[in-house]
């Protein structure tokens, strides 16, 4: 299955089970995809998360109901998936910007999010560089922290920060940022380290993992952290995956290269790899 059907089918799968227990896990189980690649694609492609996305869809459903009927906010919260009328509201105020209340008067304003089909069109895309690279299997030294896919954006810069502001540098080079695997709960480890040379010792504290003989896909960054490397994080998902009809993603895993110099410069330079392999 392509890419962006299987990516549809997922969506379709969510809008059948919205009221259900509808999650990017289930999802991507349904069409055979990881959660950590339907995660990374689909953010990639609307800008929000699965999450956020079934969260839209439901509190647009729930504003629709409260205009055309007179339900009670307590079975409005059961129904949309809250456990208590107090965090619905919350939650309702901050998607529609008023409170269930209000939102039946019909003079308010309200948000919708609309079901979500999704298609590649190839417009004005930035050109990208990159080479395949096969590699032996490696070892990596470094501090590891977890972090949720919804947040992850936000929250790893600021383990770099506290990385760096630690002194942890002194213990290990800083070349790589590496994502792993996410769990069924959408919790994924991130390490900041470096290769593990033979006979070195493991720093306290430090983690160490193996990574896997694979054939890479290495890509060009220039600009300044964290835009840059994001930016082009997002091309691979949304433009490169889907459409280069030679490969796809082997492995749920990401690695960030950083080089030495100043990483706020325009012409800072970093690397994403993706392992991959030949489509069947």
């Amino acid at each position: 299955m392509e890419l962006v059907e299987s990516l549809n089918f997922a969506l379709q799968y969510i809008e059948r089970h919205l009221l259900e227990e509808a999650d990017s896990e289930k999802a991507a189980k349904h069409v055979g995809l990881s959660r950590f690649y339907l995660e990374r694609t689909f953010a990639a492609l609307t800008g929000m998360s699965v999450s956020e996305y079934i969260r839209a869809r439901r509190l647009t459903l729930a504003a629709q109901e409260l205009l055309t009927d007179d339900p009670k906010v307590i079975d409005l919260a059961l129904k949309y998936g809250y456990d208590t009328p107090e965090s619905f509201t919350k939650a309702f105020s901050r998607f529609h910007g008023v409170t269930p209340t209000s939102a039946r008067r019909m003079s308010t304003l309200l948000r919708c999010q609309n079901p979500l089909a999704i298609s590649i069109k190839m417009e004005g895309i930035a050109i990208m560089n990159y080479k395949m690279e096969q590699m032996d299997a490696f070892r990596v030294v470094g501090v590891e922290k977890s972090f949720h896919m919804d947040s992850s954006m936000q929250e790893i810069p600021k383990f770099w920060d506290d990385f760096m502001k630690k002194g942890f540098y002194e213990k290990v080079v800083p070349m790589f940022g590496i994502c792993f695997d996410a769990d069924a709960n959408g919790n994924f480890p991130y390490l900041i380290g470096e290769v593990l040379q033979p006979g070195k010792v493991v720093p306290e504290g430090m983690v160490t993992r193996e990574l896997p003989a694979h054939l890479w896909a290495r890509f060009a960054c220039k600009g300044p952290m964290p835009g840059a490397i994001q930016n082009v994080t997002r091309q691979i998902y949304s433009e490169w995956l889907p459409t280069n009809g030679v490969y796809e993603a082997a492995q749920n895993i990401e690695i960030e290269m950083y080089s030495e110099g100043d990483i706020t410069a325009p012409d800072y330079e970093s690397e994403i790899w993706i392992p991959v392999k030949k489509k069947a």
